[in-house]
Protein backbone atom coordinates (compact mmCIF):
# COMPACT_ATOMS: atom_id res chain seq x y z
CA UNK A 1 0.00 0.00 0.00
CA UNK A 2 2.86 2.36 0.83
CA UNK A 3 4.47 1.81 -2.57
CA UNK A 4 1.18 2.45 -4.29
CA UNK A 5 0.77 5.78 -2.49
CA UNK A 6 4.35 6.78 -3.31
CA UNK A 7 3.89 5.85 -6.94
CA UNK A 8 0.66 7.83 -7.23
CA UNK A 9 2.32 10.86 -5.63
CA UNK A 10 5.28 10.75 -7.99
CA UNK A 11 3.00 10.28 -10.98
CA UNK A 12 0.92 13.28 -9.91
CA UNK A 13 4.02 15.44 -9.46
CA UNK A 14 5.17 14.40 -12.94
CA UNK A 15 1.86 15.42 -14.50
CA UNK A 16 1.99 18.74 -12.60
CA UNK A 17 5.50 19.43 -13.95
CA UNK A 18 4.33 18.69 -17.50
CA UNK A 19 1.35 21.03 -17.11
CA UNK A 20 3.55 23.79 -15.70
CA UNK A 21 6.06 23.35 -18.52
CA UNK A 22 3.31 23.74 -21.11
CA UNK A 23 1.83 26.74 -19.30
CA UNK A 24 5.22 28.50 -19.16
CA UNK A 25 6.09 27.81 -22.79
CA UNK A 26 2.71 28.51 -24.39
CA UNK A 27 0.75 30.76 -22.04
CA UNK A 28 2.66 32.57 -19.28
CA UNK A 29 5.86 33.65 -21.09
CA UNK A 30 4.12 34.63 -24.38
CA UNK A 31 1.65 36.76 -22.41
CA UNK A 32 4.55 38.55 -20.70
CA UNK A 33 6.42 39.43 -23.91
CA UNK A 34 5.66 43.11 -23.52
CA UNK A 35 7.80 46.15 -22.86
CA UNK A 36 7.55 46.88 -19.11
CA UNK A 37 5.52 49.97 -18.32
CA UNK A 38 8.31 51.24 -16.04
CA UNK A 39 11.09 50.77 -18.62
CA UNK A 40 13.32 53.85 -19.10
CA UNK A 41 15.40 53.23 -22.25
CA UNK A 42 19.00 54.44 -22.25
CA UNK A 43 20.05 57.37 -24.42
CA UNK A 44 21.40 56.31 -27.80
CA UNK A 45 23.93 58.18 -29.92
CA UNK A 46 24.56 57.93 -33.66
CA UNK A 47 27.73 59.65 -34.88
CA UNK A 48 29.69 60.47 -38.01
CA UNK A 49 33.36 61.44 -38.04
CA UNK A 50 33.07 63.41 -41.28
CA UNK A 51 29.69 64.93 -42.06
CA UNK A 52 28.53 67.88 -44.15
CA UNK A 53 25.76 70.01 -42.69
CA UNK A 54 24.18 73.46 -42.76
CA UNK A 55 24.90 75.46 -39.63
CA UNK A 56 23.68 78.83 -38.38
CA UNK A 57 26.52 80.89 -36.93
CA UNK A 58 27.01 84.46 -35.85
CA UNK A 59 29.09 86.67 -38.16
CA UNK A 60 31.78 89.03 -36.81
CA UNK A 61 29.24 91.83 -37.19
CA UNK A 62 26.84 89.97 -34.90
CA UNK A 63 24.28 88.94 -37.50
CA UNK A 64 23.23 85.32 -38.08
CA UNK A 65 24.54 83.55 -41.15
CA UNK A 66 23.96 80.10 -42.58
CA UNK A 67 26.89 78.19 -44.05
CA UNK A 68 27.68 74.62 -45.00
CA UNK A 69 30.27 73.10 -42.68
CA UNK A 70 32.23 69.85 -42.58
CA UNK A 71 33.12 68.08 -39.35
CA UNK A 72 32.20 65.39 -36.82
CA UNK A 73 28.55 65.18 -35.90
CA UNK A 74 26.44 63.21 -33.43
CA UNK A 75 22.75 62.92 -32.63
CA UNK A 76 21.53 61.93 -29.16
CA UNK A 77 18.07 60.42 -28.72
CA UNK A 78 16.63 60.49 -25.21
CA UNK A 79 13.34 58.90 -24.14
CA UNK A 80 11.29 59.92 -21.12
CA UNK A 81 8.24 57.67 -20.55
CA UNK A 82 5.04 59.40 -19.47
CA UNK A 83 3.69 56.87 -16.96
CA UNK A 84 0.71 58.99 -15.93
CA UNK A 85 -0.52 59.49 -19.51
CA UNK A 86 -0.16 55.75 -20.19
CA UNK A 87 -2.14 54.92 -17.04
CA UNK A 88 -4.96 57.26 -18.11
CA UNK A 89 -5.49 55.53 -21.49
CA UNK A 90 -8.80 53.76 -22.03
CA UNK A 91 -10.34 51.38 -24.53
CA UNK A 92 -8.05 49.31 -26.75
CA UNK A 93 -4.98 51.28 -25.60
CA UNK A 94 -5.45 50.62 -21.89
CA UNK A 95 -2.65 48.56 -20.37
CA UNK A 96 -1.04 47.73 -23.73
CA UNK A 97 0.40 51.11 -24.70
CA UNK A 98 3.50 53.14 -23.87
CA UNK A 99 3.58 56.93 -24.06
CA UNK A 100 7.10 58.19 -24.77
CA UNK A 101 8.42 61.73 -24.94
CA UNK A 102 11.38 61.60 -27.32
CA UNK A 103 14.08 64.23 -27.68
CA UNK A 104 16.65 64.50 -30.48
CA UNK A 105 19.71 66.73 -30.21
CA UNK A 106 22.20 67.03 -33.07
CA UNK A 107 25.53 68.71 -32.23
CA UNK A 108 29.00 69.16 -33.59
CA UNK A 109 31.27 66.68 -31.84
CA UNK A 110 34.35 68.93 -32.03
CA UNK A 111 32.91 72.21 -30.75
CA UNK A 112 29.69 71.12 -29.03
CA UNK A 113 27.68 73.66 -31.04
CA UNK A 114 24.00 72.86 -31.47
CA UNK A 115 22.89 72.05 -35.01
CA UNK A 116 19.33 70.87 -34.61
CA UNK A 117 16.73 70.11 -31.95
CA UNK A 118 13.42 68.23 -32.16
CA UNK A 119 10.92 66.51 -29.91
CA UNK A 120 8.12 64.00 -30.36
CA UNK A 121 5.37 62.43 -28.34
CA UNK A 122 4.36 58.96 -29.47
CA UNK A 123 2.19 56.02 -28.40
CA UNK A 124 3.67 52.54 -28.91
CA UNK A 125 2.19 49.08 -28.61
CA UNK A 126 3.96 47.20 -25.80
CA UNK A 127 4.20 43.93 -27.73
CA UNK A 128 4.74 44.91 -31.38
CA UNK A 129 6.70 48.11 -30.67
CA UNK A 130 4.78 49.84 -33.49
CA UNK A 131 3.12 53.24 -33.23
CA UNK A 132 -0.61 53.17 -32.54
CA UNK A 133 -3.22 55.86 -33.29
CA UNK A 134 -3.49 58.36 -30.44
CA UNK A 135 -4.70 61.95 -30.49
CA UNK A 136 -1.82 63.14 -28.29
CA UNK A 137 1.04 62.29 -30.66
CA UNK A 138 3.02 65.21 -32.02
CA UNK A 139 6.34 66.36 -33.50
CA UNK A 140 8.16 69.68 -33.26
CA UNK A 141 11.35 70.94 -34.93
CA UNK A 142 10.80 74.66 -34.29
CA UNK A 143 13.17 75.88 -31.54
CA UNK A 144 10.93 78.90 -30.97
CA UNK A 145 7.94 76.67 -30.16
CA UNK A 146 8.11 75.46 -26.56
CA UNK A 147 6.00 72.32 -27.05
CA UNK A 148 4.72 70.30 -29.96
CA UNK A 149 1.07 70.53 -30.94
CA UNK A 150 -0.97 67.36 -30.24
CA UNK A 151 -2.30 65.76 -33.42
CA UNK A 152 0.09 67.47 -35.87
CA UNK A 153 1.53 64.11 -36.98
CA UNK A 154 0.29 60.53 -37.37
CA UNK A 155 3.10 58.16 -36.47
CA UNK A 156 2.92 54.61 -37.81
CA UNK A 157 5.15 51.58 -38.17
CA UNK A 158 8.26 50.81 -36.12
CA UNK A 159 10.22 53.70 -34.61
CA UNK A 160 12.42 52.59 -31.71
CA UNK A 161 11.48 48.94 -31.21
CA UNK A 162 10.70 45.83 -33.23
CA UNK A 163 8.23 43.15 -32.08
CA UNK A 164 9.05 40.46 -29.55
CA UNK A 165 9.72 37.47 -31.79
CA UNK A 166 10.70 39.58 -34.81
CA UNK A 167 10.05 37.70 -38.07
CA UNK A 168 12.03 37.47 -41.31
CA UNK A 169 9.68 39.78 -43.16
CA UNK A 170 9.23 43.36 -44.31
CA UNK A 171 8.14 45.90 -41.69
CA UNK A 172 7.06 49.52 -42.04
CA UNK A 173 9.61 51.89 -40.48
CA UNK A 174 9.03 55.58 -39.80
CA UNK A 175 10.99 58.15 -41.81
CA UNK A 176 11.15 61.50 -40.00
CA UNK A 177 12.08 63.48 -43.14
CA UNK A 178 9.09 62.29 -45.17
CA UNK A 179 6.76 61.90 -42.16
CA UNK A 180 5.57 58.49 -43.29
CA UNK A 181 6.36 54.82 -42.73
CA UNK A 182 8.14 53.03 -45.57
CA UNK A 183 9.15 49.37 -46.09
CA UNK A 184 12.10 48.05 -44.10
CA UNK A 185 13.05 44.76 -45.77
CA UNK A 186 14.60 41.69 -44.16
CA UNK A 187 18.04 40.95 -45.62
CA UNK A 188 19.77 38.11 -43.76
CA UNK A 189 20.59 36.53 -40.41
CA UNK A 190 24.01 37.08 -38.85
CA UNK A 191 25.85 37.73 -35.61
CA UNK A 192 26.29 41.40 -34.77
CA UNK A 193 27.34 43.16 -31.58
CA UNK A 194 27.87 39.73 -30.01
CA UNK A 195 24.27 38.61 -30.61
CA UNK A 196 22.32 36.66 -33.24
CA UNK A 197 20.45 39.27 -35.28
CA UNK A 198 18.24 39.84 -38.30
CA UNK A 199 19.51 42.55 -40.64
CA UNK A 200 16.91 44.88 -42.16
CA UNK A 201 17.40 47.63 -44.72
CA UNK A 202 15.29 50.57 -45.88
CA UNK A 203 16.23 52.28 -49.14
CA UNK A 204 14.60 55.62 -49.92
CA UNK A 205 15.11 56.82 -53.50
CA UNK A 206 15.84 60.46 -54.18
CA UNK A 207 12.75 62.62 -53.89
CA UNK A 208 11.62 66.13 -52.98
CA UNK A 209 10.68 66.59 -49.33
CA UNK A 210 8.06 68.95 -47.98
CA UNK A 211 9.46 71.98 -46.15
CA UNK A 212 8.15 75.00 -44.32
CA UNK A 213 8.08 77.87 -46.87
CA UNK A 214 9.91 80.25 -44.54
CA UNK A 215 12.65 77.72 -43.82
CA UNK A 216 13.07 77.00 -47.54
CA UNK A 217 13.21 80.72 -48.31
CA UNK A 218 15.92 81.17 -45.66
CA UNK A 219 18.02 78.36 -47.15
CA UNK A 220 17.72 79.87 -50.62
CA UNK A 221 18.52 83.35 -49.39
CA UNK A 222 21.69 82.28 -47.55
CA UNK A 223 23.05 79.58 -49.83
CA UNK A 224 21.83 80.49 -53.34
CA UNK A 225 21.53 84.28 -53.50
CA UNK A 226 19.47 85.43 -56.45
CA UNK A 227 17.17 82.40 -56.45
CA UNK A 228 13.80 82.76 -54.75
CA UNK A 229 12.33 79.34 -55.57
CA UNK A 230 13.62 75.84 -55.29
CA UNK A 231 13.28 72.56 -53.42
CA UNK A 232 15.19 70.15 -51.20
CA UNK A 233 15.87 66.61 -52.37
CA UNK A 234 16.46 63.71 -50.03
CA UNK A 235 17.86 60.19 -50.36
CA UNK A 236 18.66 57.73 -47.55
CA UNK A 237 19.56 54.15 -46.71
CA UNK A 238 19.01 52.72 -43.23
CA UNK A 239 20.38 49.41 -41.99
CA UNK A 240 19.21 47.91 -38.71
CA UNK A 241 20.43 44.85 -36.82
CA UNK A 242 17.60 43.49 -34.63
CA UNK A 243 17.87 40.87 -31.89
CA UNK A 244 14.75 38.83 -32.79
CA UNK A 245 13.74 37.49 -29.35
CA UNK A 246 13.41 40.95 -27.77
CA UNK A 247 13.02 43.15 -30.86
CA UNK A 248 15.87 45.36 -29.65
CA UNK A 249 17.76 47.36 -32.29
CA UNK A 250 21.36 46.48 -31.41
CA UNK A 251 22.95 48.05 -34.48
CA UNK A 252 22.03 51.10 -36.57
CA UNK A 253 23.45 52.80 -39.64
CA UNK A 254 21.96 55.68 -41.62
CA UNK A 255 23.39 57.12 -44.83
CA UNK A 256 21.57 60.35 -45.65
CA UNK A 257 22.05 63.01 -48.32
CA UNK A 258 20.12 66.26 -48.86
CA UNK A 259 20.56 68.95 -51.50
CA UNK A 260 19.10 72.40 -51.93
CA UNK A 261 18.08 72.65 -55.58
CA UNK A 262 17.41 76.28 -56.63
CA UNK A 263 15.41 77.15 -59.72
CA UNK A 264 18.47 79.06 -60.90
CA UNK A 265 22.00 77.91 -60.22
CA UNK A 266 23.72 74.73 -59.06
CA UNK A 267 22.48 72.45 -56.26
CA UNK A 268 24.08 72.85 -52.83
CA UNK A 269 24.63 69.91 -50.48
CA UNK A 270 23.10 70.85 -47.13
CA UNK A 271 23.49 67.48 -45.39
CA UNK A 272 25.58 64.40 -46.05
CA UNK A 273 26.46 61.91 -43.33
CA UNK A 274 27.06 58.25 -42.62
CA UNK A 275 25.77 57.83 -39.06
CA UNK A 276 25.96 54.75 -36.81
CA UNK A 277 25.81 53.85 -33.11
CA UNK A 278 28.87 54.99 -31.16
CA UNK A 279 30.80 52.51 -29.00
CA UNK A 280 29.03 53.44 -25.76
CA UNK A 281 25.62 52.93 -27.34
CA UNK A 282 26.64 49.60 -28.85
CA UNK A 283 27.70 48.40 -25.40
CA UNK A 284 24.52 49.60 -23.65
CA UNK A 285 21.96 48.28 -26.13
CA UNK A 286 23.91 45.04 -26.55
CA UNK A 287 23.95 44.38 -22.81
CA UNK A 288 20.23 45.10 -22.41
CA UNK A 289 19.31 42.91 -25.38
CA UNK A 290 21.53 40.07 -24.12
CA UNK A 291 19.90 40.20 -20.67
CA UNK A 292 16.41 40.26 -22.14
CA UNK A 293 17.20 37.41 -24.52
CA UNK A 294 18.67 35.29 -21.70
CA UNK A 295 15.58 35.82 -19.53
CA UNK A 296 13.19 34.90 -22.35
CA UNK A 297 15.24 31.82 -23.26
CA UNK A 298 15.43 30.74 -19.61
CA UNK A 299 11.72 31.08 -18.83
CA UNK A 300 10.40 30.25 -22.29
CA UNK A 301 12.72 27.36 -23.28
CA UNK A 302 15.11 25.99 -20.68
CA UNK A 303 12.87 25.97 -17.60
CA UNK A 304 9.93 24.38 -19.51
CA UNK A 305 12.31 21.82 -21.03
CA UNK A 306 13.72 20.88 -17.61
CA UNK A 307 10.22 20.68 -16.14
CA UNK A 308 9.07 18.49 -19.03
CA UNK A 309 12.01 16.11 -18.61
CA UNK A 310 11.53 15.98 -14.83
CA UNK A 311 7.79 15.47 -15.29
CA UNK A 312 8.27 12.55 -17.66
CA UNK A 313 10.79 10.89 -15.34
CA UNK A 314 8.58 11.33 -12.27
CA UNK A 315 5.48 10.07 -14.10
CA UNK A 316 7.27 6.97 -15.43
CA UNK A 317 8.90 6.26 -12.06
CA UNK A 318 5.59 6.66 -10.24
CA UNK A 319 3.86 4.34 -12.68
CA UNK A 320 6.54 1.65 -12.30
CA UNK A 321 6.47 1.81 -8.49
CA UNK A 322 2.68 1.58 -8.39
CA UNK A 323 2.75 -1.30 -10.88
CA UNK A 324 5.28 -3.23 -8.79
CA UNK A 325 2.99 -2.83 -5.80
CA UNK A 326 0.03 -4.32 -7.71
CA UNK A 327 1.85 -7.31 -9.22
CA UNK A 328 2.50 -9.22 -5.95
CA UNK A 329 -1.13 -8.73 -4.92
CA UNK A 330 -2.40 -10.03 -8.24
CA UNK A 331 -0.05 -13.06 -8.06
CA UNK A 332 -1.10 -13.82 -4.50
CA UNK A 333 -4.75 -13.62 -5.44
CA UNK A 334 -4.24 -16.02 -8.34
CA UNK A 335 -2.50 -18.59 -6.10
CA UNK A 336 -5.26 -18.35 -3.52
CA UNK A 337 -7.92 -19.00 -6.12
CA UNK A 338 -6.31 -22.23 -7.40
CA UNK A 339 -7.80 -25.42 -5.70
CA UNK A 340 -5.43 -27.75 -3.90
CA UNK A 341 -5.06 -31.08 -5.65
CA UNK A 342 -4.78 -34.26 -3.60
CA UNK A 343 -3.33 -37.46 -4.75
CA UNK A 344 -5.71 -40.36 -4.99
CA UNK A 345 -5.01 -43.09 -2.44
CA UNK A 346 -4.27 -46.41 -4.00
Amino acid sequence: MKRRTTGATLFGLGVLCLLLAGALAWIIVPSQRKVPLDLVPPDVVVASDNAMFAQIQTSPEGSPQLTVQTGPLHTTTGIKPDFEAAADLTGDLEGDTLIWNVYHATDRSDTGEAINRSESRVALDRQSGAAVPWDGQCHNEDPEQSTCTPGNVEFEGQLYLFPFGTQKQTYLYWDSALHEALPMEYQDELEYNGLPTYRFQQQIPQQVISMDPQELAALLGYLTPGSTTGSVTYVATRTLWVEPKTGAIVGYREQQHRELVPAVGSPVVIFDADLSYDEATLAKVGEEAANGRSQLMLLGVWVPLMLAVAGLLLAVLGYLIARRDREPRQTAAQHAAEPETTRAQA
